[in-house]
Parts: C-alpha cells; sequence; structure tokens
C-alpha cells in the first residue's frame, strides 16, 4: 500500500462554551462539519459535546492526531458564531462495544 492509499481515523472529544440561548444554533453548525459525527447539548461548565472523526490520508498519517485536531478546532469550530471557549480531548486508548 503506497503512501497515498494510507488512512487512519482519529476520535475526539470537544466540550464547547456556548453564549447562552445559541446553544441549539450551534450545535446545528457543528453538525454541518462531515468531521462532527455527534453534537449533543450538556448540562454544566460547557454546553455542548462535540464528537469529532478525523480521517487522516497519506502524509497526514505522519502529522501528530493532535495537531490536525487543534487545526479542526481553531480554523472551524472556534469561528462558528456564538462559540466562546473550547476544551479537547483526544483519546489515548479506546475501546468500542461491536454490534
Amino acid at each position: 500500500m503506497s503512501a497515498h492509499e494510507m488512512k487512519g481515523k482519529h476520535r475526539a472529544f470537544v466540550l464547547i462554551d456556548v453564549v447562552p440561548g445559541k446553544e441549539k444554533k450551534v450545535l446545528e453548525k457543528l453538525l454541518k462539519y462531515e468531521e462532527v459525527i455527534e453534537a449533543h447539548l450538556i448540562p454544566g461548565q460547557f454546553d455542548v459535546l462535540a464528537v469529532l472523526e478525523i480521517e487522516l490520508y497519506g502524509r497526514e498519517l505522519f502529522v501528530p492526531a493532535s495537531e490536525i485536531v487543534t487545526k479542526f478546532v481553531i480554523n472551524k469550530i472556534r469561528k462558528v458564531s456564538g462559540v466562546l471557549d473550547t476544551s479537547t480531548m483526544l483519546p489515548s486508548f479506546s475501546k468500542t462495544k461491536g454490534p
């Protein structure tokens, strides 16, 4: 398999603080991004939890996932109108249940 055919997926969780009253609008805007596979309104310090799944190809496989996720958060999520702050979590190990 050549470098341009190689691929991998990385998941990240982004807690988002939103201007009061804009939570549902922000959630809907986030879901327009292909990388956002889930978005949840949550109670507490943060208002929205976005689950990202970023697929990496070719040369991107050699860039740390944290760098690619950080760029997405800064260039996309933080620019959504109503977003005040974010906190990003990158799992170091994950396990999911099968169907």
